[in-house]
């Protein structure tokens, strides 16, 4: 009797084409699931046939890496898997290379270069954290952090498992092919053209990207038919319009699950794969907190979006919940008081006003890091001869509508020289060095800087919060020093009360109760 081949199954509601293959015993384990399912992404019968030998072949592919078990790549291995990503990105830009905004050329010609964490012949320690900031010290992170997870989806992609050197070899060598994609594009924008054979633009490299946006179908199509979640994506972001930051962080993770999951057909996806990718994350050590909140919530909020736009059916992320139990390990603490004195006392000696003024202000405030970075020279004025500092959504985003508020300035703020330092700075914002991260804000960039100069003075308890831990301490010694609770809350741009969003407070008082603070 004959074997029956292989060939593409039909979609019985979408009447879209798909690979459909079950797992080999040997590669249950390996895989977690007894079934292969992919979208073709089409109807016709034809074209069906010619997509399925393509994804077989590379299904059978990947198995094979599989079964081949750890392997160590060389340098001219990683080279070669690298090639395809750097094609990919070149044809993905190739008719408008001037629009090519993934890859910074000037950060990524020595992204791994290690001049900038070590010291240098003859600099001191305290030379080397008091250097200047560099601008593209947080593009670099960002860039080595995507050629990470495309080396992550690339070896995913073709069932290779490699030892830690070996990934790390073809994270370099695709932030090698990067740099030389982006000056071939360039030279293409300026008329020296380079032909791309076609076919090779990938739509799993959009996925693993953080800026590569693929092209949404269109959103108008007949109940029924096969949507996709970069539709949705599109759709979510179009209505919702949210900060910045939501904007970026959203559809990045749920193109994360796309790259997991193998397909980015909606309508198609099941608890099973969302189950799957909750698994995979915690094999990885993720926090069940930030796979509940940071990755299933923002998959769960985009198809919830679907359901209600009537373009699916069903949320299949909704009931999937993350039940892992809290570790005191895990539990964050507040700086002590002695650490405080060594964090304030370098503070006092920094030659930057990043490291000497923020964490005094945080100190003496209660706000957050985001906030007085992001401060400006007019958010700082005299009203009735009290000083303030005034915290406004034109200097940039706020977590909530509560966080609009005045605060006095602490006296020993202004004997330290704070209203000095703002006279002498120009206008705009009072930390014009600390450079805007993608989403135009000073905040992120200062949350890191200030980190990692903290943590490089000594204090290396992951435990211990040395940016968030100020307010926890404002909020102390507010209670320890007799400051009314609803102040508290009003300073630190809580949420209040039904009847305390009703009217202010005066300045005078508020100047005496924040002068409480030792």
């Amino acid at each position: 009797m004959a074997l029956a081949m292989a060939t593409p199954w039909l979609h019985p509601r979408t009447r879209v084409y798909y690979l459909r293959r079950r797992v080999p015993d040997d590669l249950k384990a390996v895989l977690g699931r007894n079934e292969v399912r992919r979208s073709l992404g089409t109807r016709d019968p034809k074209e069906a046939k010619r997509l399925f030998a393509l994804a077989l072949a590379e299904l059978e592919a990947q198995w094979a890496n599989l079964r081949g078990g750890a392997r160590t790549l060389t340098e001219k291995d990683a080279h070669i898997l690298a090639a395809s990503i750097g094609e990919e990105f070149v044809a993905k830009y190739h008719d408008y290379p001037s629009r090519q905004d993934l890859w910074n050329i000037e950060a990524g010609g020595d992204l791994f270069s290690p001049a900038s964490i070590i010291l240098k012949p003859g600099e001191s320690a305290l030379d080397f954290f008091n250097r200047p900031l560099d601008p593209l010290i947080m593009v670099r992170e960002d860039m080595r952090a995507w050629c990470e997870r495309t080396a992550d989806w690339k070896l995913a992609r073709d069932g290779l498992r490699v030892d830690f050197d070996s990934r790390r070899e073809l994270v370099r060598a695709i932030a090698k092919a990067m740099q030389i994609g982006a000056l071939q594009l360039r030279d293409m924008s300026q008329g020296r053209w380079t032909p791309v054979a076609d076919g090779k633009v990938s739509s799993a490299i959009s996925a693993t990207s953080k800026t590569l946006k693929a092209h949404a179908p269109d959103l108008s199509r007949a109940s029924g038919e096969v949507v996709q979640l970069e539709a949705l994506i599109e759709g979510w972001l179009r209505e919702r319009q949210p900060a910045a930051k939501t904007a970026y962080v959203f559809p990045r993770v749920v193109r994360e699950f796309i790259a997991f999951n193998g397909r980015g057909d909606a309508t198609a996806v099941t608890e099973d794969d969302v189950v799957r990718w909750k698994n995979s994350l915690l094999q990885q050590g993720l926090r069940g907190t930030t796979i509940r909140n940071g990755k299933i919530g923002p998959l769960r909020t985009i198809l919830q979006w679907g359901v209600d736009n009537k373009k699916i059916t069903n949320n299949v992320a909704r009931g999937i919940k993350v039940t892992t139990k809290a570790r005191s390990v895990d539990r964050k603490r507040d700086p002590t008081e002695d650490e405080v004195k060594q964090i304030l006392a370098a503070a006092t000696e920094a030659h930057d006003s990043v490291r000497r003024w923020v964490p005094w202000l945080c100190a003496y405030t209660g706000a957050r890091v985001a906030e007085i970075c992001q401060l400006r020279k007019e958010d700082v004025y005299a009203d009735s001869k009290i000083h303030v500092i005034a915290i406004r959504p034109e200097a940039g985003s706020l977590k909530n509508a509560n966080s609009e508020r005045t605060i006095p300035v602490h006296p020993n703020l202004i004997a330290q020289g704070f209203l000095e330092f703002v006279a002498s700075a120009k206008s705009g914002p009072l930390f014009a060095e600390l450079p805007p991260d993608r989403f135009g804000s000073r905040g992120g960039n200062g949350s890191k800087v200030l980190g990692r100069w903290i943590r490089s003075l000594g204090m290396v308890d992951p435990r211990m919060q040395p940016n968030h831990g100020w307010r926890h301490r404002f909020s102390t010694l507010s209670r320890d020093k007799g400051l009314r609770e609803d102040v508290t809350i009003y300073m630190l741009g809580r949420q209040k009360s039904v009847s305390g969003a009703y009217g202010g407070y005066g300045l005078p008082m508020l100047l005496e109760q924040i002068s409480r603070i030792p």
